[in-house]
């Protein structure tokens, strides 16, 4: 209608009141009069424009939507999409979704467009870039995979949603934002892994990063060569040798060596263990070293021991002829000293043996005397002077006989001593205690006895001197020194 508009304006101008003057006229008005009436009757469209996170209201009679667009001030660049949408008040929206400014670099190549793809893998196939196994991608720097969204999607979602509730959000990407798109291409080297040939491929920067990203891991003595920080290069070959885990038990504590040492002695001097010549190592030293090993380490070491141990002097009895009957005198003893030298084994600290070397006396006991009387004093009191006496004691001496003991004549034990023996004279009853059973003895003015009976109430330094029946006791009670004989 304006382009008829413009080709009627620019006709021939006519006189007033001529036919064609008056024709043009009224088709002006029946033009304008239909102009009016489109208006009427197909009021113009209002439509939401929403383009860059803006959203923009025209009023259009466009038929179309670039047009509309157009009206609005939005510019479409290539790849730009246009959706329809229903807005919050059931109005219509012209939603603008921009294409993603891509720049990739692959296989020396360096490309730019702009793309609707949703994933990486998407993007790349757009523009003929396929993957192989091992090939890295790296948006922005991150690695990433074919599979990962282009633009996150929970960021576009949430802006698109924003934008038809009327709220004015920036988008998440602008065009001006090229995402660049990084493919590595995967390279082809050789690990001798503890002698086995592996034939791999990666787009690692490093070869450290190239075992990582091939389960090949590091731990702690492992050596790699050459250098894991080597840049990785096609046909590179590096050689990988795993330490074995040794569990040392030591008597401080457990200690976890990493060696790839094959025995267990070299292992264990490697960690700096000292072993003296005695320890006891478990397994044995020449043991082979496995992963997982656990080595038992004894400390052993011998020592020299020197103990001392008391030589009990002994009492001897010595007669004596200046010394008055009954009368004693002493001279004090002196224990000596044993020495004895051993080898003594420990273990971890603990003594488990020892071994006897020498023994010798380093001090010499000296014997106590005591001397009694001698041979005129003795032979004055009716003692034989041949005997040998190894002791005097002072003793309170009474008698008996067995009508005394308390048992009847038709008991019997009847004049029986406790040994089994009948009283007679040179039984004496003792404390066994004080003098055991069988002691000979010399009891001036009775003679001799044998310590053979005991009684009830003969108890501590007391004797009992036996008499039969129908002989004269010559005895009194008294105390009285007695002469114990050897």
């Amino acid at each position: 209608m304006a382009a008829l508009a413009r080709w009627l304006f620019r006709a021939e101008p006519a006189s007033p009141g001529s036919p064609i003057h008056r024709s043009n006229l009224a088709f002006l008005l029946a033009l304008a009069f239909i102009a009016l009436l489109t208006f009427v009757i197909f009021p113009a469209r209002k439509v939401s424009v929403v383009a860059d996170g803006v959203a923009r209201i025209v009023a259009s009679h466009q038929g179309t939507d670039a047009a509309i667009i157009h009206q609005a001030g939005v510019v479409l660049d290539r790849g730009d999409a246009v959706s329809h949408q229903r807005g919050r008040n059931g109005g219509e929206v012209l939603l603008v979704d921009r294409a993603t400014p891509v720049m990739a670099e692959a296989s020396g190549r360096l490309l730019y467009w702009r793309t609707q793809a949703e994933t990486v893998g998407g993007a790349l196939a757009e523009i003929g870039v396929s993957l192989d196994d091992g090939d890295r991608v790296l948006v922005n720097g991150v690695a990433s995979s074919p599979r990962d969204s282009l633009v996150p999607l929970p960021a576009r979602m949430v802006s698109r949603a924003l934008t038809l509730a009327g709220v004015t959000v920036p988008d998440p990407i602008t065009p001006q934002q090229a995402l660049t798109i990084t493919v590595r291409r995967a390279v082809p080297f050789t690990v001798w892994e503890d002698g086995h040939s592996l034939d791999l491929r990666s787009a690692a920067p490093s070869l450290s990063l190239a075992l990582t990203e091939n389960g090949i891991l590091l731990g702690p003595g492992d050596a790699v060569f050459p250098d894991p920080d080597t840049p990785l290069s096609a046909g590179l070959s590096a050689e990988v040798s795993h330490a074995d885990q040794v569990n040392v038990l030591l008597p401080e504590g457990t200690t976890i060596l990493h060696t790839r040492k094959a025995i267990v002695g070299d292992a264990l001097a490697e960690a700096g263990i000292p072993l003296s010549p005695l320890d006891r190592v478990e397994p044995d030293r020449a043991a082979p070293v496995s992963n997982g090993t656990y080595v038992r380490v004894t400390r052993v070491s011998v020592g020299s021991v020197v103990e001392h141990s008391d030589i009990p002097f002994k009492t001897v009895f010595r007669s004596d002829p200046d010394l008055a009957w009954g009368a004693t005198r002493r001279t004090e003893g002196q224990n000596g000293v044993d020495a004895r030298e051993y080898d003594v084994t420990s273990e971890n600290g603990q003594e488990v043996g020892r071994t006897l070397v020498r023994e010798w006396t380093e001090v010499e006991p000296q014997d106590a005397v005591v001397y009694y009387s001698g041979a005129p004093a003795a032979a004055a009191a009716g003692m034989p002077d041949d005997l040998q006496v190894v002791n005097v004691m002072h003793v309170y001496a009474t008698w008996y006989n067995p009508a005394s003991a308390g048992k009847p004549r038709s008991s019997p034990g009847y004049g029986m001593t406790s040994t089994g023996v009948p009283v007679s004279k040179g039984i004496v009853a003792v404390d066994p205690s004080v003098i055991p059973y069988g002691t000979r003895m010399y009891i001036p003015g009775y003679g001799f006895g044998e310590a053979a009976d005991c009684g009830g109430g003969v108890k501590g330094n007391m004797i009992d001197l036996g008499y039969p029946d129908g002989v004269d006791a010559n005895w009194s009670s008294h105390y009285t020194d007695i002469y114990i004989l050897g």
